[in-house]
């Protein structure tokens, strides 16, 4: 009878162990589920123009807290400041603008245009001008925003009434004469530990052309600015026509443009430093490139 229930005992320790096993092995559906749900967390992204180190200011991007405006953008102007809470969010090789310590007091959006007033900090900077590049692109780089106006507590000198893009970016001068005069924004390519980030240099120059066609004259051009300026666009390549309809705009061109003749692609950087040279040169919102009357 003793060895009769010390089998039974053994038998039931031996069946709890293995279940204890199994369930070890397959945990449940829940506990699961929440491990998928912390992998799969998504992120935010938005542009932002830092410094580079080459010193440039420079289109790249960073993780952020919000997408509603304000909030947005004040998240934006802390990581552009120094030794702020958000310069973990900073790249490498890119540094911040806003001086140190300096406050943003109050921020509102009014349908295209965002008003921001900062504490006195804002001005001990060495290059202002510079650091409205990086608020001015940064800002309206925000959904339908267009305009900027700054302002100081206790200064109404510092900064003018109102900011666009208009004001140009790493201004390059090509000026012979004061006869038109065009200006127009191009946008290339550098790359930061394999990894592309994009410049854009606004030129003043002596020209009758329109400037879709200065923009791929000059991404097409063998020679760029500086070694660090780089443009994948095909010398070779020409514009044939051009046509904007409402807010959508058409750019026909040879097949020189494509990555190969084998290959109906273009290159990712040549669309890009097309698609932002052209978005910032006129008011368009999408671009369509065609060759030989094919939507590529």
């Amino acid at each position: 009878m003793i060895k009769k229930l010390s089998m039974n005992r053994i038998c039931r320790m031996t069946l709890f162990v293995f279940i204890f096993f199994l369930l070890y092995l397959f945990p449940n559906n829940k506990e699961y589920e929440l491990k998928t749900n912390i992998v799969n967390k998504q992120y935010n992204y938005h542009d932002i123009y830092l410094i580079d180190k080459n010193n440039y200011v420079s289109k790249t991007n960073i993780i952020v807290n919000s997408i509603e405006k304000e909030k947005l953008a004040k998240d934006l102007l802390n990581s552009l400041t120094i030794d702020s809470k958000n310069s973990i969010k900073i790249p490498n090789n890119f540094k911040a603008v806003i001086p140190k310590n300096t406050k943003i007091l109050n921020i509102k959006v009014e349908n295209e245009t965002i008003r921001v007033t900062f504490s006195n900090e804002i001005t001990n900077t060495n290059n202002k001008d510079q650091l409205i590049e990086c608020i001015v692109y940064t800002l309206t780089s925000i959904n339908n925003i267009k305009r900027v106006l700054l302002s100081v507590e206790n200064d109404n000198e510092y900064f003018k009434n109102e900011y666009t893009r208009n004001i140009g970016i790493n201004k390059k001068y090509d000026i012979t004469n004061l006869n038109d005069i065009l200006s127009v924004t191009i946008y290339y390519v550098s790359k930061e530990n394999d990894v592309d980030y994009y410049i854009p240099v606004t030129k003043y120059m002596n020209s009758k052309d329109n400037k879709i066609k200065v923009i791929i004259d000059e991404l097409a051009s063998k020679s760029t600015l500086e070694s660090n300026l780089m443009s994948y666009l095909n010398y070779e390549t020409k514009l044939i026509n051009y046509e904007i309809k409402d807010d959508d705009i058409n750019l026909y061109f040879n097949e020189s443009i494509l990555n190969s003749s084998d290959d109906d692609k273009i290159l990712e950087e040549v669309i890009y430093t097309i698609s932002y040279s052209v978005k910032d040169s006129i008011e368009v919102n999408n671009i369509h490139f065609f060759v030989n009357d094919k939507e590529i």
